[in-house]
């Protein structure tokens, strides 16, 4: 990375803001300040950051769906015992601070440290043991399974997302809030689009920024880096709007510590579809992922179902797609996929969806927890 590409203000402030002559701590403080300002020069990250942007990035969520589908697949030839390890992880100490890189576009990609892992757990030790009680004629269940994983989290789950949904509820455009991130590199080789991201110096509600203008088919999306008061780094993307709306719809977030503020009345006609209170994102979370396969025509399908999530489905809502209910909780049919939000609290489901919706849809809202005891997790465990 160059640093004189950064914007003038943010290269000549104060490493340590407040900091007052002879104050005992201010060595450290400066060092520390220091070596956070040297990762930004570090080198680009592993090639398997943007695979994780792909999978995770805000509103461009519709492009990760085949991915997960090929990750499922993966999860199958996993023996027992045997962990998939990220590159980086467990190389080094546990970093306490979020580190992430800036991509060509604007978004973030999590550091290779906090790259995630899975490995197999029982089917009667898992938390999610959802089992279908509908299977529809042509279909055959194979057998379920079930994984214990890490993956990233801070630098990659909005701490807000907001949006504007018509009528019929699909989503006509949105704002998208990550942070605070501890430390941030710039890495502009990650994306490769025709024409290029455009990255410009900006001023964004009164704060030095960085800006991104990212062409995607006949749209562009903005996003926006700043620091706040205390050095520490956010990045907003807003897609479907033009620049100047996209400018008003910024002027209603602001920050306070390591919340978002959202500003409704300065918004109209969006709302907030998640909102993160508390502390702010870890570095990497934990969750488990189960998983049910099926045959139907001699095609194998898989219905997976990850646990713990820190986003509602709603907050995977992008432009153009709708948020709609079946059995009486949120769906959101994807491109090939429908997204379901089950009755157990924090849980999304993935199915693939090929001439089949009514089928998908009719396990989907089938799905209903076992009890650990009960001979069917024996019965179909995958014999790993």
């Amino acid at each position: 990375m160059n640093r004189d590409r950064l914007p003038s203000t943010l290269l000549s402030a104060n490493p340590v803001s407040g900091a007052e002559p002879g104050d005992g701590d201010r060595l450290a403080a400066i060092r520390a300040a220091v070596d956070t300002r040297r990762s930004m020069t570090a080198a680009p990250l592993h090639a398997r950051a943007g695979l994780l942007r792909t999978l995770f990035a805000g509103p461009r969520r519709g492009r990760r769906l085949a991915l997960l589908a090929g990750l499922t697949v993966v999860a199958v030839s996993v023996p027992l015992g045997l962990a998939v390890v990220g590159p980086g992880m467990h190389e080094r100490g546990e970093d306490r601070l979020v580190t992430a890189a800036v991509a060509a576009d604007g978004t973030l990609t999590c550091s290779g440290l906090h790259e995630g892992y899975a490995e197999p757990i029982r089917p009667d030790r898992s938390k999610v043991r959802l089992f279908p009680t509908v299977v529809p004629a042509g279909w055959q269940l194979v057998d379920v399974f079930a994984r214990d994983s890490t993956g990233p989290a801070a630098c990659i789950t909005p701490s807000l997302v907001a949006g504007e949904l018509d009528g019929q509820g699909v989503m006509r455009g949105g704002v998208w809030v990550n942070g605070p991130v501890d430390r941030i590199s710039f890495d502009e080789d990650g994306v490769q689009s025709v024409p290029a991201p455009v990255r410009v110096d900006d001023v964004l509600n009164g704060r030095p920024a960085v800006r991104y203008e990212f062409r995607r088919e006949d749209t562009v999306d903005y996003s926006w880096i700043w620091s706040d008061d205390r050095g520490k780094h956010w990045q907003a993307s807003v897609a479907g709007y033009p620049l100047e709306r996209a400018r008003e719809l910024m002027a209603a977030v602001g920050t306070d510590g390591s919340q978002v503020v959202w500003t409704a009345a300065r918004a109209p006609g969006l709302r907030v579809l998640h909102q993160r209170t508390g502390q702010p994102y870890p570095a990497k979370t934990s969750f488990e992922n189960w998983y049910i396969r099926f045959m139907a025509d001699g095609r194998e399908r898989t219905i997976s179902v990850e646990s713990d999530r820190l986003l509602p489905l709603a907050a995977e809502l992008r432009p153009g797609l709708r948020l709609g209910e079946l059995a009486g909780h949120p769906e959101i049919d994807f491109s090939g996929q429908i997204y379901y939000e089950p009755p157990q609290a924090g849980t999304r489901a993935i199915a693939e969806v090929e001439d089949d919706a009514d089928d998908v849809r009719a396990i989907l809202a089938g799905l209903r927890q076992l009890s650990p005891d009960d001979p069917l997790l024996d019965r179909y465990a995958l014999r790993e």
